[in-house]
């Protein structure tokens, strides 16, 4: 079990240092690394499907909650550690994360490996609009929420943050 326990913490850990190593677009071998499998066990995560989603059409879908890295939505949508591709077949879920990120050389590059895109209009605009069976998935209340944690309690804030909401409703 103490294995068990340091394996997972270095999971997390190569999660912070590989991005120096490792890039390019989304690449099904790295969301399929083990070493994801111990990262979703350190937390725990694990992916609940509540609705079908068919494949033949594009999904603007809400994450809650933020946290200080996103580490559940992260495990969910950007790995197969919690198995998206079997719990909802023929979709490509993309993680939208804060665009700045995306300016820091080398970093951008692991992020897209995992299907994270900036959280912008143009990007979830250019995926959405594109071929269907796309889910792009958006942490609803964003960075003022990274901080807003208590013990017990869950508390969104979507004050000021309905573009996601008119997205999904631009985009049908």
């Amino acid at each position: 079990m103490a294995l068990q326990k340091h394996l997972e913490a270095l999971s997390v850990f190569q999660w912070v240092l590989t991005f120096f190593f490792f890039g390019g677009r989304r690449s099904d071998w790295v969301r399929r690394w083990r070493v994801w499998e111990l990262y979703r066990d350190y937390f725990p995560i694990k992916l609940v499907k509540t609705a079908e989603l068919p494949p033949t059409r594009n999904y603007v879908l809400g994450s809650h909650p933020h946290g200080i890295l996103c580490t559940g939505a992260f495990s969910a949508f950007c790995t197969e550690a919690t198995g998206f591709s079997r719990t909802f077949p023929g979709l490509r879920p993309s993680l939208a994360a804060l665009a700045g990120m995306f300016c820091i050389p080398v970093f951008r590059e692991y992020m897209m490996s995992s299907g994270l895109v900036p959280v912008n209009k143009r990007s979830l605009d250019f995926l959405l609009s594109g071929p269907p069976g796309h889910a792009v998935v958006i942490v609803v209340g964003g960075t003022s929420e990274t901080l807003d944690t208590a013990p017990g309690e869950q508390r969104v804030r979507l004050q000021g943050r309905k573009g996601f909401v008119r997205l999904a409703l631009q985009h049908g």
